[in-house]
């Protein structure tokens, strides 16, 4: 009974989403070209969890050249609307965690947040590239590239549509990526993976794509102090957090894992229960969060002088597995 309240949603939904692409596609639907900046659309099929931050963030790390770069987002999550230029002291209520991440990391990157994509790239600071953040099914845009994130252990191939699944639209949508790119995959592939993965891509682009294969890699937790806690309470409120707890296992003795939904906004109760825990807690103890996580936080911790002075979190890039200089190659090609 369970599959059949869900399925059949997902049929409508499905219908849906194929009228709307048709309706893109036949240019019955408006979608505007932007001769400058470059844009590069970093999206996916399925609902969180599928690497595009990572992605985002490696391409401004590493981008070949000296582009301008910029990044554009809906900012999900935040209470605020219309277009806000993210500075390094806003808060997640105000720009959403994704964001205000991304500031935090790249603090003079131009980031900025508007949920009408056409005007975020109108107001945009002056930038000769920019990253469209999660907004491939944000066809108002016609991005120069689309790049689309998969995990390699739930591929989009073997996932349904909302609410049966977790895919946003039909998995032939892949047909408009330019590249697939791999996320999460073990650090060793065999050619028999790979040929799987291209199977399922080729299966639903009806041609063959470009795929990539990544992974990702976590390094020493940032917080207050150098020496790091032997004893972590972890918590996490991402789309998919078990690699974030299966990395947080090797750093010591975990005590507890809390897991919240994606985006989670803390309420004030909980903020103070952190704090009660926190003061509380011995000098090898803490706690560990996710980068997003600790950006959701970082507002009210001038308040939670406890919480503070034993919060960390794990910072996190994504890397290629092989063929990164193929995939530059091919980007400057494109």
């Amino acid at each position: 009974m369970k599959t059949l309240i869900t399925f059949l949603p997902s049929v409508f939904f499905d219908l849906i989403t194929l009228v709307r692409n048709k309706l893109f596609d036949w240019g019955i639907l408006a979608s505007s070209s932007f001769e400058k900046p470059r844009i590069i659309c970093v999206g996916n099929l399925a609902v969180g969890g599928t690497g595009k931050s990572p992605l985002v963030s490696y391409l401004v790390q590493n981008w070949r050249g000296v582009d301008r770069l910029g990044i554009l987002s809906r900012g999900y999550g935040r209470k605020t609307k219309g277009f806000i230029d993210v500075k390094v002291d806003s808060t997640a209520e105000e720009v959403g965690d994704e964001p205000l991440a991304y500031k935090t990391l790249f603090p003079e990157l131009p980031v900025v947040v508007c949920e009408n994509r056409v005007k975020g790239v109108q107001q945009m600071p002056a930038v000769d590239v920019l990253f469209l953040d999660d907004a491939f099914q944000h066809r108002s845009i016609k991005a120069s590239l689309n790049l689309v994130c998969s995990t390699f252990s739930r591929p989009f191939y073997q996932d349904s549509l909302l609410p049966h699944g977790r895919l946003r639209e039909s998995a032939t949508g892949i047909s408009r990526a330019d590249a697939v790119i791999v996320t999460r995959c073990p650090s060793i592939l065999t050619k028999e993976q790979k040929s799987n993965f291209a199977q399922g891509v080729l299966r639903n682009s009806k041609e063959e794509k470009p795929i990539f294969y990544t992974s990702v890699r976590y390094a020493k937790p940032a917080g207050p102090r150098e020496h790091l806690p032997s004893k972590w309470s972890l918590f996490a409120g991402i789309a998919d957090p078990n690699p974030f707890f299966e990395a947080a296992a090797r750093l010591g003795s975990i005590q507890e894992e809390v897991v919240y939904k994606d985006h989670h906004v803390f309420t004030d109760i909980e903020l103070s229960d952190l704090e009660l825990q926190a003061k509380s807690m011995a000098g090898d103890e803490g706690f560990l969060t996710t980068h997003k996580d600790y950006v959701r936080l970082q507002s009210h911790l001038r308040l939670l002088p406890n919480l503070e002075n034993h919060l960390y979190y794990l910072p996190m890039e994504m890397y290629f597995i092989d063929q990164e200089e193929q995939f530059w190659d091919w980007l400057g090609k494109n």
